[in-house]
């Protein structure tokens, strides 16, 4: 029986799972909700230590994180770069990430931009309080999306005075990058579901990969594909069927276009970034669903270093080389030639 892991909207479920403990190993399951997610921990066993010290171990770097990164907390990095200032001292951490966030706005062309949060609030994607602005606002507050109008040098944040960022992008996967840091320390099997990414720590055994269900995003209900995956990678999907609201008939996902403050209107149904790297992984899914699917394929051939599966509104499901094993019933499965 194989592991089998589905992502889906906030939550990631794990299928068929339980009995795939191998006997005599310990299995510690934490919940928690933070950074506006339910997260899930699950350590199946150790090399070192037990699996609830493991567990709790990454339960307390989530809080930590969290107090740095979470928009919601007034005390917040997230929430200070967003006041009205030009200048400020940040935390090691946030720093970090800022500069993995500024470089995945470069590599994507903007598509992945952090400094969307003007927008985002007029769509009430924030705080859920959610609302159709008028053009000519949403033009205005373009003006303040831009990922050059904020520098880091040191701890140092230099931004324009109207800058906001969101970290909703890319701060989970930053996460699940600390998270297999410990689980790696512990020698531990493990599996992170951290809302739209997993962590998959380890394998079940040396000759057994994971088994990774994508969800239909036609059909959430059931699984588009499955494929096999090596251990110690992140695995990232972003849809529009994730969070939406529907107003006057129509229905408004919350994937923004950095260039036109809208929706992205995009021919792909969902992305999943598969990698070592979980920041990053985070950054490409939304950057390419922005994409679309010709300039998507183009960046895939162009990024060895990560695995991508394209969900297209024909019925398609594009995979790189690096996708094994994968198996589908109601959509065509095709290569990205690199």
């Amino acid at each position: 029986m194989k592991k089998v892991v589905s992502v889906l909207i906030c939550v990631v479920i794990v299928l068929q799972f339980c009995s795939c403990v191998p006997a005599g190993d310990t299995k510690v399951t934490e919940n928690i909700t933070a950074m506006n997610t339910v997260m899930q921990i699950t350590v199946f066993n150790t090399s070192k230590g037990t699996a609830q010290e493991v567990a709790e171990k990454m339960i307390q770097r989530i809080k930590e994180i969290e107090k740095l990164f979470d928009a919601n907390l007034s005390d917040s990095d997230t929430s200070r770069i967003n006041s009205a200032v030009t200048e400020l001292t940040v935390n090691d951490e946030t720093a970090e990430l800022l500069n993995t966030a500024k470089k995945a706005s470069e590599i994507t062309g903007g598509a992945f931009d952090i400094t969307i949060m003007p927008v985002l609030k007029l769509w009430g994607f924030n705080d859920g309080n959610y609302g159709v602005a008028d053009d000519d606002v949403i033009k205005d507050f373009l003006e303040f999306v831009d990922y050059k109008n904020i520098s880091v040098a040191g701890n140092t944040v230099t931004k324009n005075i109207n800058t906001q960022i969101s970290l909703g992008g890319i701060a989970k996967g930053y996460l699940g990058d600390e998270l297999l840091e410990i689980a790696e320390e512990y020698g531990a099997t493990a599996l992170l579901s951290l809302g739209g990414n997993i962590v998959l720590c380890g394998n079940k055994s040396e000759s057994e990969k994971w088994t990774v269900g994508i969800k239909n995003p036609n059909d959430t209900e059931n699984i588009a594909c499955s494929f096999e995956c090596d251990g110690n990678k992140s695995v990232v999907t972003s849809g529009a069927y994730e969070r939406y609201f529907e107003y006057s008939g129509k229905t408004y996902h919350h994937i923004i276009d950095p260039k036109t403050g809208y929706p992205a209107d995009s021919d792909l149904l969902s992305v999943t970034v598969i990698g070592e790297n979980g920041a990053f992984c985070d950054a490409f899914s939304t950057a390419l669903f922005v994409m679309g699917k010709e300039k998507s394929v183009a960046f895939a051939k162009e990024h060895n270093e990560f695995d991508f599966i394209l969900i297209t509104e024909n019925n398609e499901i594009l995979i790189t080389d690096g996708v094994t094993d994968i198996e589908s019933e109601n959509f065509t499965v095709k290569s990205i030639q690199r």
